[in-house]
C-alpha cells in the first residue's frame, strides 16, 4: 500500500513541475493516476485462496474476475507444501523477472503461500475464454501437469495447509490431506538449485531458468 502511495505522489509531483495552463489541467493528472493506482491496488488486493468443500479456489475475486477452480481430485497427491518466505518463490523457480503466469500468483510482497500441482489454467476456468489465455504456462511438473502457488495473505501458509487437509479429507481425499499435513511448510531458501528438494513436483532449475 506505502509503495502506491508513493508511486502516486510521486506521479503528482512531477505534474507540477510543468503544470498546465488552468488549475483543471494541473491536478487533473493527479487524479487518473489516483484512479489507476486505486483500481491496480483493487485487483492486486482481490488475490485469494479459498478453501471449499469440493477444492480451492485460486486468483483475483476484484470486481469483473472469477478466480480459478481447482477440485481436489485434480491435484496431485503429495504435491501440496505450505511456503514461507515467499516472496522468494519466482527467484526459487527460475522465473524472476519473467511474464506473469495465471497459474503463479506470487509478488514481491507475498510472504506467505501453497505451492502444488494440478489441472492446467484453462481447465480451472472451467470452460470460460479469458484474456489471461496468453499468460497460461506450459505443463512444467515432473509428471507433466501444471505448477500452481497462490498466497495466502497474512494468513501462516500451515494453517491455509491445514484448512485444505481438513477439507480434503472431509471430501474423501485422505491421502491428499495426509501427506499435506506430514509435508507441512518449508523456508525458501531463493536458489534455484533447491527448487525440486523444497516444492513436490518441480523439476530441476539451472542457473539459467528452468530445464
Amino acid at each position: 500500500m506505502t509503495g502506491f502511495v508513493l508511486g502516486w505522489v510521486l506521479f503528482t509531483v512531477l505534474t507540477f513541475i510543468n503544470p498546465g495552463e488552468t488549475p483543471l489541467l494541473a491536478i487533473a493528472p493527479g487524479v487518473i493516476f489516483a484512479v489507476m493506482f486505486g483500481l491496480i491496488l483493487l485487483y492486486l488486493s482481490g488475490e485469494r485462496l479459498i478453501v471449499c468443500e469440493r477444492g480451492i479456489l485460486v486468483g483475483s475475486v476484484a470486481p469483473g474476475i472469477r478466480p480459478y477452480a481447482i477440485p481436489y481430485q485434480q491435484i496431485t497427491p503429495g504435491s501440496i507444501a505450505g511456503v514461507a518466505g515467499a516472496n522468494r518463490y519466482l527467484k526459487e523457480v527460475g522465473l524472476q523477472g519473467q511474464i506473469a503466469q495465471s497459474t503463479l500468483r506470487a509478488s514481491w510482497w507475498t510472504k506467505n503461500g501453497v505451492h502444488f500441482v494440478a489441472c492446467s489454467a484453462e481447465d480451472a476456468r472451467r470452460g470460460r475464454r479469458r484474456f489471461t489465455l496468453a499468460l497460461d504456462p506450459i505443463p512444467r511438473s515432473i509428471d507433466g501437469r501444471w505448477i500452481w502457488f497462490a498466497g495466502t495473505g497474512r494468513r501462516p501458509a500451515g494453517a491455509a495447509v491445514e484448512a485444505i487437509a481438513r477439507a480434503a479429507s472431509a471430501a474423501g481425499y485422505a491421502q491428499l490431506a495426509q501427506v499435506a499435513l506430514d509435508r507441512g511448510v518449508v523456508e525458501l531458501t531463493g536458489n534455484p538449485e533447491d527448487a525440486a528438494r523444497q516444492l513436490p513436483g518441480h523439476p530441476p532449475v539451472g542457473r539459467g531458468g528452468v530445464r
